[in-house]
Order: structure tokens, then C-alpha cells, then sequence
């Protein structure tokens, strides 16, 4: 009908827009909270998660989808209803309907057939269930939570270990299919894909083969064969061991035998069966461009070596076929500035062949593709399609069915192009083509294994621009040309391997993948969330796919995409370092060729890093971390069993941490000021950080004006550090006698005999390492002693061999670090009653300077009390948990009602641990509140803050002694009436006939009064102004012996004069000095009075001594009688103008004193020992103070602050 025919239509739309296999994959992305675009663990897009065990045989519980899930995406091609299988087939001219198929493949070959082929059933039969899938899961592949296993109907549990005991064992896969009833086996790429014994088994048992015939798998799955398959169809090729390049030396051609294989004498030609064979074609061949050791059945970077001298060439034979075990193996000129294109080709069993455009993997490294784009833009159009056109005819000649790829080399110079290898099987990259022809490939090969012709393919009909999609005309695929590519797909693989160590293979857990798929990029992994890549499996474990409308755009969405994931956990990864390969100048203008990444590593050109400071203080915000996260855990767990001590606790807020880097160790120290705030010091240079962890454990580190992300993890060898999406790994410093594995694997062979020589640099052992063999070199030269021998199964960090060094005196050095880090110095602003807070809560801080910040902007009483309120309440509260009680008592009450949740017994241990600083911070606030009737003009206390000090009064044990006087004193003083009325009193007694000055001035209840005196000085009564100024010199030097003194009043000013020494020298030996206040109608007046004031004040001395022993013993007070507004620079000047008379007369300080209505006077204090400046130390300090301070001797010794109170 109509409207079957448009919803058909629309489907395929679809897939020319965009992804071809992913659209369903997609769609279920959108409405998942999951970070992996290909997950289906919320919502269950194919399967759910439910598990159970029937028979042995393992099986996930099927699901009904979702009507939010349903709605999302095109309505099925059936209309209301779901078409069969068979149906399906019958309509499209196929023969054999598979609904059961066994997937003998794992990791991201298994996950992304899952999700191709359950795509394509649901959009084209209704039906994402219409054909079961049965996994093979190996006993690593269920540790490692594997992402296929997940998507599978059911699984069959194989044997572990290597592949040929579970995914390349034929036996065991024909096993499984034939008691698991399956129709067809899917073989995916790797593994048993290539081994023709596989189909052949199969067969016999009537079981289809999702994939070529046996003998053409035999003659095209074999390198040597496909190579002289593919001289015999004259397809040029490069000069291998069948051919010399040379007039009389080949190229070898062979006609196939009735088995469809190449002869067996004329296949032996072409291999090197020895080391010895293989270095005699080597040497016919020249190493002028370099050699090329290939496994003839070996694929994927594995199987494969570039050596470029004969020595390295027998090392590298061995490693060859140690690496694909029983492979014959053919020596190969490596082809020099050569692209690596490839042309994706299908055939069907109708003899038709298609080729669905092709891809670039040029970017290699060891020969292993990183990344692969499509279409490939280097070569010219029309050479482009006469390489698509040659692999179309090999494939048709050969009667190839199936999916595969024909790989070529190509110069972009000569525009010349070199047969290289067809692989019978599909690839990894094979979504590259799905994005840019909208065709679903795991869903082509399992049609064409259903018999359906190529040309009865909707999506083959849609790509070669066939209106009716449903039709089954035929198509000459030889003649015609498919519609115009109009977009570009880069993708790049996401592998488990360190570019720090020349991309070798890691391993271990996965904790968490970030990644969440956009319009055009998309990708998928084999591995979930608390997986893992275990060391019997493929390192690649995602792809990311971008799409745009040209190659510069799928570059820059590729990268942005790159720059948003997220691995976590033991194995490493190149995210980084692909990032910065897609910003070099060579892939932007697309100059590359297959030897430039590894010459890039080679050279280390491409450096994914920080700076050096940055990654150090880094590593130590994350070490000072996981250090209290550790403890805390240490001790939480204590009080779990039971256990009362908290010794350790302190340790949670200042500890040392050491970080090693390039061969320097760091020691910091680390203080915590909070919670998350962290202060490290090493060398001069101190760093405050603030710390908070995310939900899925990062570090978020505040710390030089920036914020970066960390992540760490400790390995055998050291600290991986995750910095800003950066890896970084920070070694152990090892003894360098130590020969350790940086690899988890399986050591192959050592490469010297036990006690023979290595030297620096020398590869020394081979280890298997996730299908390859890799070399670990010696770090140092010298005798080395097998610790291990071949077989051993060994984990990164383990002793492979010991060093007896050639010469010690060069191993380097570890130098400690000094100086100061750059990185840029900026304290965190951190709001003083948070400081407060914290200082209370047990952690350190600058109680004073905290204090008085915080009351800076206090400007009102009631905020003020409420402050230090708030502050005292907090004290009491944790001290009245331990106050008169035993304190191992204490802990084990406070377990036992917080079992749930320990944190909060340390945290109140924790505060009554730092009592002393907690002391020091109440007796800081209470000295502030000593300020408030100054400040705020009043006496009265607030509610709130009488409440909290009367109760701080009550403490009774001796640490709580100061706190409790000086609570109890406040309270008393905030009882004190107002100040005029305590003038008035004051005046009253200073009237009275009965009153002895002296014995006045030196009574303990004038303590409260002594600075009310000076607000007497400008009384209406002459009498109480001289009393005032008598008691108010014998107070003020009372701690001296005042001999004489004398008031007189001169031009309308008072003055007193008086001779005093110092008491703590006796009188006979101590110097007479000579003193004088004098009081001025106001400060204006200073000026103009100065020199008569010096004039009286000499007058005063006489003759009497001005100096002992050189320095200056006279006083000279001034005091204004009004209190004036004060500019201390103005009055400076006037004092500084007159310094030639002041020494004269041997004046030590000049001191000002200014009225402050209804409170305490200013003093300003100016010295002879500075030229007469004022002393900021001293100001609205009484004039001795100083000295009964000995702040001269503190000066002279230490750097004393003046703390603003």
C-alpha cells in the first residue's frame, strides 16, 4: 500500500541521514540517563537486566518495549503487525531464515552485532526480538561485567584464558551451536573469523556460516594466498617473498585447485619458513626502505613487525610467530609514503558483488589503525573507483559471499595503488561505512547468509538510489554507480594502552565511562560500568564515530567529543594523546601516510601533558585527600569494633605527604583549615586548595586562582593521575637493580641468558600482553638474574629480573625538592565566620586576624552578640559531651547513637581534641565584646550573648578556667552604669575634702576609671581639672617613684610637672626624670602653642640632667581638652618640625592624648628613637604601657604586629 510504501521510505530516510546501525541505538540514548550512548541499562532498549540459570545454560530475560520507547522512532515496515522471519525472507528471495544465531565473538565485535542486527529487526520486521542471540562468555569476559553479555538473549560459559581455549576453538564453537540449536554463527572479526575450519565444521552440521565459503576463506583469510591470488588477477603488488620486484624472480601466480585453494608448492614459495629463509629474502629485497615480517593469518596489529636490520629481523621473526602461534610468515618491503585505503565489498551467493565505497586507516601505529575515515579524500575520484571496481571483480571471480574489506596501499605522489590483503571478514571500523551509506552492515552480512541477492537489500537499493527500496529488480553493480557521497565519518579507537610507553597494552578495571552521544558523534563500548579489560582481550573497547558534511567538520566534532569523555579506572587510555594527533597540522591538511605516527612516537613529538608544578601540587591535593578519606575510614572502622581511641584523629588534619616526579621528591607538609580546604607547604612556597569530591569521585581542587579536575589512582608502579582530562603516571622510585613488568601479561622469553650482560635501552624479556608480544627494555646496563621464567603469569609491578649494575655511580640522583613552585600564589577568600566555624570544628586558622575580620563589618550590636553567640553555644556544645565525664565513656555513648553514621563521633572528637585553640578563639571573641560599649555606644548585652556567657561562667573544670573569668567579667562590666554617670561619681571623689590622691591613684577600683580622669581635664571647675590631671599623672606612673609634683596654670593652660625614676632600679642608683603634661584648649591650637610649650617644659628642667648614658630621659604629654576630630599626619608634622628643641631637652616620647566623648581617649605616641614619627604600635596605648610591655625589647627581637581590637 501507500502508506506501507512511506513508512518504509521514512525508515530508510533515516538511515541516509545518518547512522545507518546506530539509529536505534540512538533513539534509546536520548531517553537514557546513561553515560554510554550504546548502554541499555535504563531504559532497557533491547534486554533487561534480570538474569537467571536454566539447565547450565545461562539467560537474559526478554522485556516488553516501552510505549515512550515505541513512540520515539518510525513505525515498522508491517503497519499494526510483526512479520516474520520467514516471511521477510520469502518476500526478499532469500532461502534460509535464521532466527537463532551464535555470536563466537566477544567485546566490541559481540556488542555491536547485538545492536546492529536487533536494530534492523525491530525497523524492518516490528520485532527486535525476532532472532535470539546466544553469547559465549568466557570467565574474564563475567568478571569484567562485558557489555555483550548484557545484550544477549543467553550465554554459554567457556573455559578461560587464551583464545584458542573459547572464541577461536572450532571444536567448542560448533559444540555450542549445534546444543543450542542455533541456525547460524556470527564470527565477527578476530578470533576464529578467519579460520576456514570453522565454516567447514559448521556445514557439515547444517549450521550457516555468517560469512565466506571454506576454500574461499582458506585462499583470501591467508595473506600469502590473497597476495598471489591477487598477482595472478595482475593487481600490482609491493616486493614480497612471491615476488622480488626483479625480471626472474616471479611475480608468483597460481591457478586454485578443485578445492578452491592455492597449490601447496606454489604457497611454500611464498613463505619464510625459517629465520634463516627469511633473512635471505630480506636481503633480496634490500632494507633501503625498510622490511615488513607479517604471520600470513595474522590481522588487527597482531602478527606483524618493521625492522630495518638483520638483527632486529630474527628477533622479530620469533616474536611474529610467538605472537599468531602456528601462522606460516612472509617477508614484505615496507611501501614508503603509502596511504592504507580499503574498499568494503559484499557478495551474495547470486554472484553479485557491491562495493560500498571504502575508508582511510592511515593513521597507524604498529601497523594497528587509530583512526578510520570515510570517504577517503586522498585519492583521486576516478582511481578511487577503479580501486572499487578491481575488488568487486576479485570478489565476483572468486565467488566471495559475504562481507569484507580489500586493502590497498596508495600514493598520493604517483597516484599509484599496491594489493595489500583482502580481509575475509568484517572490521571494527565497518560503522565508518554504515554512517557515510546508511547501510547496516552486521544486518547485510546475516541477509546475505539468508540467501536474499544484494540487489533485494532495501539499504543496498537506497545507497544505489533505488526509489522502491522494497523492489527486487536487478541491479548491475558492475556498471552502475551509487549515489554521491555527501558527508564524512572520522572514527577513532578507544584502547586500553599507555602513549606514554609507546601505546603498550594495559589492563585492569573500569570504573566509570562518561560519554554521552550528540547528534553527530556517536560510539559504543564493550565494557559497562565496574567492567574491565582483562589480559586475554582485544585492548580496543570503544569507538567514537563523527559525522559532518566534510572532513573538517567531523574532525572538530570528533575532537570535542574526545575532550567530553571519560575512563576511569586501572587501564590506561589515548584519549588524550588522540586529541592532540587531530590538532596537528598533518592530519588537518591531510598529509599523512601509514609510518607517521610511529614516527611521531618514536620521536616523541606529541607530548599529552601538564606542567610540571601543576602536576605536582596536583598529585599532592590528591594524596593529602585519599590520606584523610583513609584515615577517617581507619578510624570509623575502630569505633565500629568497639574500639574508644582517638589518638589518630589528629593526624586527619596535619600530616606529611611525599610526591616523586622526574627524579625529584617533594615533601609536604598539610594542614587542614576546613573541611575542604587544605594548606600545603613545601620549599617556600605555601598553597591553599579547596577540595570537594564529586559524585563520581573526582577531585575539584580550587587552588592559584584556578579550578582543575584530579583523578588518581595508585598502581604497582606509581600514581596515575588524571589531571584536567590529562594522564600523567608519577612513577615509584624503584632501585634501578630492578628490572620490574609496567605490563600484566605472560613473560614469552628472556632475551639474554641468566647472568648475561644488557644494556640501557636493550629490550631484555617478551611479554604477552593482550595477543601481543611486547618488549620490555633494561633501564640501566649490567648482569641480569632471572627472577621469573618463561610461562610465568605476571601483573604489572612485578620483578621480572634483578640488575647487578655495570656502574652504580650512574644511576640518578633523587634531589629533594626547594625553591618555590610556580604556580601562582593567591590565598582562598574565605569569609572569617566560616573561619570561625571551622576553627571550632577542630582545624586550624589565624585565630586573631580571623576574629578581628570578622567584626570589621559588624556594624551592629545585635549582629555583633549574635556572632560571638552563636560562636560560644557552639563551644559548649561539644564541651558539654566530654565536661566531668570519663572521656572513652564519652566515645562509646556517642558510637552507639550514631552507628549509622561514624563521621560525626570523629567530628565531635575531632573539636574537644583542639581545646586550646578552640580556647584561644572564645577568649579572641571575648575581648571584642570587651569593644562593644565603645563601638555600638552601650553597656547592655543582648539577650542571646548574656544567655551563651552566663553559661560559659558555669564551666568548671581548670580548662575552661580563663574562658569562665573573663565571661564573668564581661557580665560584671556590662553591669557598670553609664559613663557620664560614672564621671560624675568619679568627680564626686575627686571633690571631696577627704580624698587622698596618692592613695587614689593607686586603688584597684580605679582600674575602670583611670581614662574617665582625662574627661575631667576641661571641667568648669578649676579645682576638679586639677585633681583630675594629679591622680591621673600619679596613675599613669604609678609604677614608677614620682619624687616631686607640681601644678601650675600659665596663659589659661594647666600644667603639670613632675620628677620620677624608673622602681626597678633602686633610688640611689637611678636616674631623676623629669616629666610634664600639659593641657591645650584643643588640638588647633598645637601648632601655635608648640614652641611655647618646649619653652615652658625648659624652663621646668632647668639644669637638671636631659640624658644618661647618651639617650634621652624626659616625658612630654599633651592633651587637648576638647575632643577633636584627629589627623595623627598633621599632628606628626608639628611634633617632627620641632625635633632639634625636643633633643635639646632630652625628650623620649611625645605623647598626645585627645578627648573621646563618652568613652576612652586617644593616644598617639611619638618617639625620639624614630625622628619624633608617631609609633604605630603604641597608638591608644596608655604612655607607660610600653614600657611596662618591654615592647622596645620586643621590636628589637621579633616582628610584632599591632592586632586591631
Amino acid at each position: 500500500s501507500i502508506t506501507k510504501q512511506l513508512v518504509k521510505t521514512s525508515t530508510m530516510t533515516m538511515f541516509r541521514r545518518g547512522y545507518g546501525a546506530a539509529v536505534l541505538a540512538l533513539l534509546a540514548a536520548t531517553f537514557t540517563s546513561s553515560t554510554n550512548a550504546f548502554s541499555t541499562k535504563s531504559p532497557a532498549a533491547f534486554v533487561s537486566n534480570s538474569i537467571s540459570k536454566q539447565n547450565g545454560i545461562q539467560h537474559v530475560e526478554p522485556f516488553s518495549t516501552s510505549a515512550l520507547f515505541m513512540s520515539t522512532i518510525d513505525s515498522p515496515a508491517v503497519g499494526a503487525g510483526v512479520k516474520t522471519v520467514e516471511q521477510y525472507v520469502k518476500e526478499r528471495g532469500g532461502n534460509f531464515p535464521i532466527k537463532k544465531v551464535l555470536i563466537a565473538n566477544n567485546g566490541m565485535a559481540a556488542t555491536k552485532s547485538i545492536l546492529s542486527m536487533r536494530q534492523w529487526a525491530y525497523m524492518e520486521l516490528g520485532d527486535e526480538r525476532a532472532i535470539q542471540f546466544v553469547a559465549m562468555a568466557s570467565p574474564e569476559d563475567l568478571k569484567a561485567n562485558a557489555e555483550f553479555i548484557r545484550l544477549a538473549d543467553s550465554f554459554v560459559e567457556v573455559p578461560g584464558g587464551v583464545n584458542r581455549n573459547n572464541y577461536a576453538n572450532v571444536e567448542l564453537i560448533t559444540k555450542i551451536a549445534v546444543e543450542q540449536g542455533v541456525d547460524a554463527v556470527w564470527p565477527g572479526w578476530g578470533h576464529a573469523s578467519e579460520k576456514p575450519e570453522l565454516p567447514e565444521s559448521l556445514s557439515k552440521n547444517g549450521i550457516k556460516f555468517i560469512g565466506p565459503t571454506a576454500p574461499v576463506m582458506s585462499v583470501l583469510g591467508d595473506k600469502i594466498a590473497a597476495n598471489i591470488l591477487a598477482q595472478t588477477a595482475k593487481v600490482p603488488s609491493i616486493p614480497w617473498t612471491g615476488s622480488f620486484g626483479g625480471p626472474d624472480d616471479g611475480p608468483l601466480v597460481a591457478d586454485l585447485t578443485p578445492e578452491g585453494t592455492i597449490p601447496k608448492e606454489t604457497f611454500e614459495k611464498g613463505t619464510a619458513r625459517s629465520v634463516e629463509e627469511a633473512i635471505e629474502t630480506a636481503r633480496r629485497i634490500g632494507y633501503e626502505n625498510g622490511i615488513m615480517v607479517k604471520a600470513s593469518e595474522g590481522g588487527g596489529g597482531k602478527g606483524i613487525r618493521f625492522v630495518d636490520n638483520e638483527e632486529d629481523l630474527k628477533n622479530a621473526y620469533i616474536q611474529v610467530s610467538n605472537e599468531v602461534v602456528g601462522s606460516p610468515i612472509f617477508i614484505m618491503q615496507l611501501c614508503k609514503n603509502a596511504r592504507h585505503l580499503e574498499v568494503q565489498i559484499v557478495g551474495d551467493e547470486h554472484g553479485n558483488a557491491v562495493a560500498l565505497n571504502g575508508r582511510d586507516c592511515s593513521t597507524q601505529r604498529r601497523f594497528q589503525k587509530i583512526f578510520e575515515e570515510g570517504p577517503p579524500t586522498i585519492a583521486k575520484p576516478d582511481t578511487f573507483k577503479f580501486m572499487q571496481k578491481a575488488a568487486q571483480r576479485l570478489t565476483q571471480n572468486i565467488g566471495y559471499v559475504g562481507a569484507g574489506t580489500v586493502e590497498y596501499l596508495y600514493n598520493a605522489d604517483t597516484d599509484a595503488f599496491f594489493f595489500l590483503e583482502l580481509n575475509p571478514r568484517l572490521q571494527v571500523e565497518h560503522p565508518v561505512t554504515e554512517g557515510i551509506t546508511g547501510v547496516n552492515m552486521p544486518a547485510t552480512q546475516l541477509q546475505v547468509a539468508m540467501g536474499i541477492p544484494l540487489n533485494a537489500i532495501p539499504q543496498i537499493r537506497a545507497f544505489y538510489g533505488r526509489e522502491d527500496i522494497y523492489g527486487t529488480d536487478k541491479i548491475d553493480f558492475m556498471e552502475e554507480d551509487y549515489k554521491p557521497i555527501d558527508s564524512h565519518v572520522i572514527a577513532a579507537r578507544i584502547t586500553a594502552e599507555n602513549p606514554d610507553e609507546g601505546f603498550k597494552p594495559t589492563s585492569g578495571t573500569i570504573e566509570r565511562i562518561k560519554f554521552q552521544s550528540t547528534s553527530n558523534v556517536w560510539g559504543y563500548f564493550s565494557v559497562g560500568a565496574n567492567g574491565g579489560i582483562h589480559e586475554y582481550a582485544d585492548s580496543q573497547f570503544g569507538h567514537l564515530f563523527a559525522k559532518g558534511a566534510n572532513r573538517e567538520q567531523a574532525r572538530k566534532a570528533l575532537i570535542l567529543a574526545l575532550k567530553e569523555i571519560e575512563v576511569r579506572g586501572e587501564i590506561r587510555t589515548t584519549v588524550e594523546y588522540l586529541v592532540e594527533l587531530l590538532e596537528t597540522k598533518e592530519f588537518i591538511e591531510n598529509t599523512i601516510d601509514t609510518s607517521w605516527l610511529d614516527g611521531l612516537i618514536k620521536e616523541k613529538i606529541i607530548q599529552v601533558g601538564q606542567p610540571d608544578d601543576l602536576t605536582v601540587t596536583s598529585a599532592a591535593i590528591f594524596r593529602a585527600f585519599q590520606h584523610v578519606k583513609e584515615r577517617a575510614a581507619e578510624v570509623s572502622e575502630a569505633l565500629a569494633k568497639g574500639q574508644v581511641s582517638t589518638a589518630a584523629i589528629p593526624g586527619m588534619n596535619a600530616f606529611n605527604v611525599e610526591v616523586a616526579y622526574k627524579d625529584t621528591k617533594y615533601p609536604f607538609h598539610v594542614v587542614r583549615l576546613a573541611e575542604d580546604i587544605y594548606r600545603l607547604s613545601v620549599g617556600d612556597s605555601v598553597i591553599e586548595a579547596r577540595v570537594t569530591e564529586t559524585a563520581e569521585g573526582a577531585l575539584l581542587a580550587t587552588f592559584g586562582g584556578e579550578t582543575h579536575r584530579i583523578f588518581g589512582m595508585d598502581e604497582p608502579l606509581g600514581l596515575r593521575l588524571v589531571l584536567d582530562g590529562v594522564t600523567i603516571l608519577m612513577p615509584s622510585i624503584f632501585d634501578p637493580s630492578e628490572l620490574r613488568t609496567d605490563v600484566t601479561g605472560k613473560v614469552v622469553r628472556f632475551l639474554q641468558d641468566n647472568g648475561g650482560e644488557v644494556k640501557a635501552g636493550q629490550p631484555y624479556v617478551e611479554v604477552e600482553a593482550m595477543k601481543m608480544i611486547m618488549p620490555i627494555k633494561a633501564s640501566e646496563s649490567g648482569k641480569i638474574t632471572h627472577n621469573l621464567s618463561p610461562g610465568s603469569v605476571v601483573s604489572a609491578g612485578d620483578l621480572l629480573a634483578s640488575l647487578e649494575l655495570k656502574d652504580p655511580s650512574k644511576v640518578k640522583k633523587i634531589e629533594t625538592f626547594t625553591g618555590a613552585l610556580d604556580i601562582a600564589a593567591s590565598s582562598l577568600e574565605i569569609d572569617p565566620k566560616e573561619t570561625i566555624k571551622n576553627i571550632l570544628a577542630g582545624f586550624t586558622g589565624e585565630t586573631e586576624a580571623t576574629v578581628a575580620r570578622a567584626f570589621e563589618n559588624t556594624h551592629s550590636l545585635e549582629a555583633a552578640a549574635s556572632l560571638v553567640a552563636e560562636s560560644i553555644n557552639e563551644y559548649l556544645r561539644v564541651e558539654k559531651l566530654f565536661a566531668g565525664r570519663l572521656k572513652d565513656d564519652v566515645v562509646r555513648e556517642m558510637t552507639k547513637a550514631n552507628v549509622g553514621n561514624l563521621a560525626v563521633v570523629i567530628a565531635e572528637n575531632q573539636a574537644h581534641m583542639h581545646l586550646k585553640e578552640r580556647n584561644y578563639l572564645i577568649q579572641a571573641m571575648l575581648r571584642q565584646v570587651e569593644t562593644f560599649a565603645d563601638r555600638f555606644k552601650s553597656t547592655d548585652l543582648p539577650a542571646n550573648l548574656e544567655a551563651a556567657l552566663t553559661e560559659l561562667s558555669h564551666l568548671k573544670e581548670k580548662a575552661y578556667g580563663e574562658l569562665a573569668i573573663a565571661a564573668d567579667n564581661i557580665l560584671r562590666q556590662s553591669k557598670i552604669p553609664p559613663f557620664a554617670d560614672r564621671v560624675a561619681e568619679l568627680k564626686s571623689i575627686l571633690v571631696d575634702p577627704a580624698t587622698d590622691f596618692v592613695s587614689l591613684s593607686k586603688s584597684s577600683t580605679l582600674s575602670a576609671g583611670v581614662d574617665l580622669l582625662t574627661a575631667l581635664f576641661n571641667d568648669k571647675d578649676d579645682a576638679v581639672k586639677r585633681a583630675a590631671i594629679e591622680v591621673y599623672v600619679r596613675r599613669v606612673y604609678r609604677a614608677h617613684r614620682i619624687s616631686r609634683l607640681a601644678l601650675s596654670e600659665s596663659g589659661g593652660k594647666f600644667v603639670c610637672d613632675w620628677t620620677f625614676q624608673f622602681s626597678d632600679v633602686e633610688a640611689k642608683n637611678s636616674v631623676d626624670r623629669q616629666g610634664q603634661l600639659v593641657v591645650i584648649p584643643s588640638l588647633d591650637a598645637l601648632k601655635t602653642d608648640m614652641s611655647k610649650i618646649l619653652d615652658g617644659f625648659a624652663a621646668s628642667i632647668g639644669d637638671k640632667p636631659k640624658t644618661a648614658g647618651g639617650a634621652p630621659i624626659n616625658m612630654l604629654h599633651i592633651a587637648s581638652a576638647t575632643a577633636d576630630s584627629v589627623n595623627p599626619s598633621a599632628i606628626e608634622s608639628i611634633i617632627t618640625a620641632e625635633e632639634a628643641k625636643l633633643n635639646m631637652l632630652g625628650v623620649r616620647t611625645v605623647n598626645v592624648l585627645v578627648p573621646h566623648e563618652k568613652s576612652d581617649p586617644y593616644y598617639y605616641s611619638f618617639t625620639q628613637c624614630d625622628g619624633y614619627r608617631e609609633d604605630p604600635l603604641r597608638r591608644n596605648m596608655r604612655p607607660t604601657f610600653h614600657h611596662l610591655l618591654e615592647l622596645s625589647r620586643l621590636t628589637d627581637n621579633f616582628d610584632v604586629e599591632r592586632i586591631p581590637a
